[in-house]
């Protein structure tokens, strides 16, 4: 049997040997093993000596030479696999939860563009075995030059982000240890100049730092000038209706209406909510010739009267104008009504109501279900996640995670919680902040973050007074 002519061409740089019938290149080894199962493919028997002029040309080097250097391959190659992998996952764990729950359209679109990129990583990871391969497949080197640089930028990003804070997380155990492994593929796809072969490589190097780009205006433009840029709009108000006298008792019951109506662009969560109604009585001074009481009353916040001494004030009914945890998208709203019962001997010379509501952008974040239960401080164990000194008293605890619009910046930061405290009795308050855990796993008032950083408003009534005469002369 006449047997074709083999050609075995000298090494390229990583040590592989083309091997070639007449003009048509039939495979590539690596040693002399790989030569010898090429040849049974072709043809040729196993045991044939490789030295054998006549059959095998052996073209600058001969049949000793194989300078692969195959553990270095291997290992490179995975490295490089395990670390495309890795970077996929994360940017599709990352991306997949602002993709597909995010509340804006530029936190949706930063969101498809991570989980994209982690697809596009995980198919570079499956390229990478081509590659440093036999390079049988033409673009496998375009798809790890393409996932390497997607991590390069991606978990610098990453990492940025967490040195303006510096805060724990857990997260950063992954992209930390993958922006020193991007480095080193970057420099490892450079040197290997991956680019060779591929059509028009500066384009493909454009689209991918385009893509970056786009990336990175959608996160700015969802985190900062979005939230900025569209003001939080709410409208509170509180208003006395007709009273009426009880029929069987001396009592006068004061209807008293709170509305709240969201007029602007941004959806928002009630985070906190409280209202007061309350007599107030002073010492009527008869013809005195000066003001009573200037300094106290400047003081304390308050007018100067000339014929009333130091005003005081009971509370008579206090509560929630909302529930904590009600959100309100543009356009929607509440009325809340509170029937007040006030004596009709009663001294009391105004009634006063007024009130207030704490909101969150849900544009900057979103609180989860465990805010709306209630917490009580008499309750042990309900609120040892709080630090609150024995002089809070009584008081209602609300807590729940706080989980941003954008997952970038949940993934660079450590937890934070939206808390709100409503304290019990005669000086009822609600106070409410967005705050980490301290060193001991609970929140304080030590460590609030600034409420303009979350987009945190409160939105207030101002004070409603009607003489309590006008209501025993309606009442009647």
């Amino acid at each position: 049997m006449h047997l074709p002519r083999v050609v075995v061409a000298p090494p390229d740089k990583r040590g592989l040997r083309p091997v070639r019938l007449g003009d048509q290149v039939v495979g590539a080894a690596w040693s002399a093993r790989e030569l010898r199962e090429i040849l049974v493919r072709e043809g040729f028997p196993a045991d044939m000596d490789l030295d054998d002029r006549a059959l095998i040309c052996w073209r600058e080097a001969g049949s000793d030479t194989w300078p692969d250097r195959r553990r270095k391959r291997l290992v490179t190659a995975a490295v490089m696999a395990a670390g495309l992998v890795m970077s996929g996952t994360v940017l599709i764990i990352v991306g997949s939860e602002d993709a597909f729950g995010a509340l804006t359209f530029a936190s949706r679109v930063t969101g498809f563009l991570f989980f994209l990129a982690g697809l596009l990583q995980l198919a570079a990871a499956l390229g990478v075995r081509d590659y440093w391969g036999k390079r049988n497949l033409r673009y496998s080197g375009l798809l790890v030059l393409v996932g390497v640089l997607i991590a390069l930028q991606v978990h610098t990003m990453l990492l940025t982000l967490w040195f303006e804070e510096m805060e724990f997380t857990p997260w950063v155990f992954t992209y930390m240890p993958l922006s020193l492994w991007a480095v080193w593929a970057t420099w490892t796809v450079i040197r290997e100049k991956a680019w060779q072969g591929i059509p028009h490589p500066r384009k493909v190097a454009a689209g991918v730092l385009a893509t970056a780009l786009l990336a990175a205006a959608n996160f700015a433009y969802s985190a900062a000038y979005q939230p900025y840029a569209a003001h939080v709009q709410v409208t509170l108000s509180a208003r006395f209706g007709k009273p009426e006298l009880d029929p069987r008792e001396p009592v006068i019951h004061v209807p008293v209406t709170f509305s709240l109506q969201n007029t602007g662009r941004v959806p928002v969560n009630v985070i906190a909510s409280v209202f007061w109604v309350k007599g107030r009585t002073s010492d009527f001074t008869g013809g005195a010739k000066e003001l009573a009481g200037t300094k106290e009353d400047v003081a304390g916040g308050q007018d100067s009267e000339l014929y009333a001494g130091l005003p005081t004030w009971r509370v008579l009914d206090t509560g929630l104008i909302v529930v904590p945890g009600d959100w309100f998208d543009p356009g929607t709203g509440q009325v809340e009504n509170v029937v007040v019962q006030v004596p009709k001997g009663a001294d009391y010379e105004s009634l006063e109501v007024d009130g207030d509501i704490t909101v969150l952008r849900r544009d900057r974040g979103r609180v989860d279900d465990a805010f709306v239960r209630p917490r009580y401080s008499w309750v042990k164990g309900a609120t040892n996640m709080v630090e609150c000194p024995a002089a809070c008293g009584d008081y209602v605890f609300y807590m729940g995670e706080l989980t941003h619009n954008n997952n970038i910046i949940n993934v660079t930061r450590r937890q934070r919680y939206v808390v709100a405290i409503r304290l019990l009795g005669e000086d009822s308050k609600m106070y409410a902040a967005v705050s980490p855990l301290n060193a001991h796993g609970k929140v304080s008032g030590v460590n609030l973050d600034p409420e303009v950083k979350y987009g945190v408003e409160t939105i207030r009534t101002g004070t409603v007074v009607i003489p309590f005469a006008t209501v025993l002369r309606t009442a009647t």
